[in-house]
């Protein structure tokens, strides 16, 4: 299906339906802005996301790195210092040369942590996608660092009724999520997936996530009751079209990851009208 033109994002924070999925803007907002810039998590938040999502590999020299794919190849933009190449492969000096669409630049965690801040200074939380499972344990420690042992120690995060954390470690690799936990076990796991199965949510058991996700073209309604027997919440991704968007909705989800939440915002409002 053909994705339904897009409406301008507002000029100002939108007011946001606490009875509607919570937004997970993908990539910051990918579908109007270069994907995991800082410029895109600004945008995703001021387009309506109540949350941001992110995706981290490794550089050579074991610096994290912000970006979705292994190599720079797709995202690099053609006036781009650096054009090609494997983000293992370079260190992360090459890679702070790389431009990745509008001039932006391959952001490191702390720098999205530092963006994902709304206008009157409360924190946006974090879906921090661990790509490379190497960057499980770095990312680990950045997140404990960041916010601090207090904030960690403040409340038992994996705790499903918990939706106030800071940040959550999601993966589709269960490795990733359980070397994270053993660096802290307080920060909160998500494990996705395309497709589910039982080895999945009794992955998901042994792990003690707080959330799964899962694609919303290979959703059923028996894994929304599955996640629900579990105590879990679920992840919905990632609604490109109102076909999704409505899918998403007639099943049921805790939050929907998506490219343009501006968008989804303003068709979800409408999809839910008397």
């Amino acid at each position: 299906m053909t994705a339904p033109a897009r409406t301008p994002g507002p000029t100002g924070t939108p007011q946001v339906r606490l009875d509607l999925p919570a937004l997970v803007g993908h990539r910051g907002a990918a579908e109007v802005s270069p994907e995991n810039t800082v410029a895109s998590f600004v945008r995703g938040i001021a387009e309506g996301s109540r949350l941001l999502e992110c995706d981290v590999h490794l550089s050579s020299d074991g610096v994290d790195a912000v970006i979705h794919d292994a190599t720079i190849d797709r995202t690099a933009q053609e006036d781009s210092p650096l054009r090609t190449g494997a983000v293992a492969d370079l260190t992360r000096a090459q890679l702070d040369r790389v431009l990745v669409g509008e001039g932006q630049h391959i952001p490191t965690l702390r720098q999205v942590l530092d963006a994902a801040v709304r206008e009157d200074g409360a924190r946006v939380p974090l879906l921090v996608e661990i790509k490379a499972p190497a960057a499980a344990r770095p990312v680990a420690r950045i997140l404990t660092e960041y916010f601090g042992e207090e904030t960690w120690n403040a409340q038992a995060w994996k705790d499903a009724s918990a939706t106030s954390a800071p940040a959550h470690v999601i993966s589709f690799h269960p490795e990733a999520l359980r070397t994270a936990a053993e660096e802290n076990p307080r920060i909160p796991l998500l494990l996705t997936t395309t497709a589910t199965s039982p080895e999945f949510f009794e992955t998901a058991r042994e792990l003690g996530v707080s959330q799964v996700g899962v694609r919303i073209a290979d959703a059923r309604q028996a894994d929304v009751e599955r996640a629900r027997d579990l105590g879990v919440r679920l992840n919905l991704w990632t609604a490109r079209s109102e076909e999704e968007l409505t899918r998403a909705l007639e099943l049921g989800c805790d939050s929907l990851t998506v490219d343009d939440p501006a968008w989804a915002s303003a068709r979800l409002e409408e999809l839910v009208q008397p």
